[in-house]
């Protein structure tokens, strides 16, 4: 993982600068998908005496639905406003592993989707699909000997995909391709 620190102010301790890299190398313990993290120190423009400071971090993660997590804090003192905002990305990031996590894992008490097939014209079939790996979408074709074919959701590309049976009894997939 990759850590930008800016300091806008002009007189960033090295201290803070090293713990800020430290604190956002940890994040990617919590979640692989961590690709790299801004920090931007600066000052804020007040009229008050006290000059306060702001802290924005920005992590970019690997993926299409969250791509970014941004906080920004300010206060008085530099390194309470770089612990804020390093909470604020922390949770964001747990937060978001977790959703993913929730997505994946199927529920096992579920009961399968009822097919929606329209009155009129050719039968029209609408499918809820579930983001799978082609493993796992192999594993449920395997798993069915009744079932000729399984349309997927691939959890990598985010694309529709076919897994079919061969004649043969081997497995095929077809990858739609939209020009």
């Amino acid at each position: 993982m990759r850590v930008v620190v800016h300091d806008r102010t002009g007189e960033l301790p090295d201290r803070l600068r090293t713990y800020a890299e430290r604190k956002l190398v940890r994040l990617s313990r919590h979640f692989d998908r961590v690709l790299d993290a801004e920090v931007e120190f600066k000052p804020e423009k007040r009229r008050s005496q006290d000059p306060a400071h702001v802290v924005t971090i920005t992590v970019h993660m690997d993926g299409r639905r969250h791509p970014v997590a941004s906080a920004r804090e300010a206060d008085l003192s530099r390194q309470t406003a770089l612990d804020l905002a390093l909470d604020k990305i922390d949770r964001q990031v747990v937060k978001l592993k977790e959703k993913i996590k929730e997505r994946k894992r199927p529920d096992p008490d579920a009961a399968p989707l009822p097919l929606k097939v329209s009155g009129n014209g050719p039968a029209r079939i609408r499918l809820k699909l579930r983001p799978q790996s082609l493993q796992e979408a192999e594993a449920v074709l395997r798993g069915d000997e009744d079932q000729q074919f399984h349309l997927f959701l691939d959890e990598d590309s985010g694309g529709i995909q076919l897994v079919y049976r061969r004649q043969d009894g081997s497995v095929a997939v077809i990858e739609p391709v939209v020009p």
